[in-house]
């Protein structure tokens, strides 16, 4: 499950690209979701550039590994690794948030090729994902193998990979939602072993600091306490969240949905964004935030 050295540099010039196509996409309109969209470039980049099961030739593959951006308002850091990819043309990220732009302000299926959610209201994404994951379960039931293999390889059957897994990328202010928890609930009563969470835990909501508006901690105890399994990460440390991710996958039959908690920072890479701790960024903030980046980073 370790990962050498040239992965993890390959994948830190990934978050590089990462980074600069979604400051394409803020710099196009002057605004955009700028703090939990930075906040998630090294989760994505991980997923996307090595750990999902896709067709670079065919978004739609019926085997690919779905992905449901709960917080889909930072849809922009999805729309940064899409293009990457080869399913969308790069050279359209200057459209965001245009009438007729495969790029929307909000995650929208419908007209984005290589997205699986359409989401607007938080807290709605974990139900989704139980749908995809329940229907893998019950396709996987019907294609099992037989009593004859379960009563003498138990083993083999507990490993039995599914089709596919469900991912769905959660905010920590979105899980003040009630629905999250019933999702949770639920997720454990249908053992969804096929179902991976990811908590971007960047500490703040659009309203202020996640638990001053309404405490969840203890945040990895209520998980556990749902009957999930869970992991906390640095979500800005790639080895860390390659291995999770990896072990989350490899824990498949145990009857367990897992959740990925990782610790971020709202804005990252952007000192003034960081600072401000922005959620929507417009105008004079935008453009502050990526000409500190560009310089940064070294951008033209």
């Amino acid at each position: 499950m370790g990962h050498d050295e040239k992965l993890i540099k390959d994948l830190e010039a990934k978050t590089d690209v990462v980074r600069r196509n979604c400051l394409t996409i803020f710099d196009s309109t002057q605004m955009g979701h700028a703090g939990g969209t930075m906040s998630l470039i090294e989760l994505v980049t991980a997923l996307y550039f090595h750990h999902l099961k896709l067709d670079p030739n065919n978004c739609d593959w019926p085997e690919r590994d779905r992905v449901v951006l709960s917080k889909a308002h930072c849809c922009e850091a999805i729309y940064a690794v899409l293009v990457e990819i080869g399913w969308l043309p790069k050279d359209k990220l200057n459209t965001y948030y245009r009438y007729g732009s495969p790029f929307q302000g909000h995650a929208d299926r419908w007209a984005t090729p290589g997205l699986d959610y359409s989401g607007g209201s938080l807290g709605q994404g974990l139900s989704f994902a139980n749908g995809l994951a329940l229907a893998e379960k019950m396709h996987m039931q019907r294609k099992a193998p037989t009593e004859t293999i379960t009563r003498f390889m138990p083993r083999y059957i507990s490993k039995f990979n599914p089709t596919y897994r469900t991912y769905c990328i959660l905010g920590d202010g979105e899980c003040h939602e009630g629905q999250v928890w019933e999702a949770a609930m639920f997720a454990n009563k249908y053992r969804l072993d096929n179902l991976i969470a990811i908590v971007d835990y960047n500490k703040y909501s659009l309203e202020g600091p996640t638990n001053e508006i309404m405490p969840i901690e203890p945040f990895v105890d209520k998980w556990k306490s749902f009957g999930w399994w869970v992991a906390e990460v640095d979500g800005h440390d790639l080895r860390q969240v390659l291995d999770s991710l990896d072990l989350a996958a490899h824990l498949y039959g145990d009857g367990k949905p897992k959740c990925i908690i990782a610790h971020t920072v709202k804005g990252y890479g952007v000192s003034f964004w960081e600072e401000a701790h922005t959620h929507i960024g417009r105008g004079e903030e935008i453009t502050r935030g990526v000409e500190e980046a560009r310089k940064r980073y070294g951008y033209s």
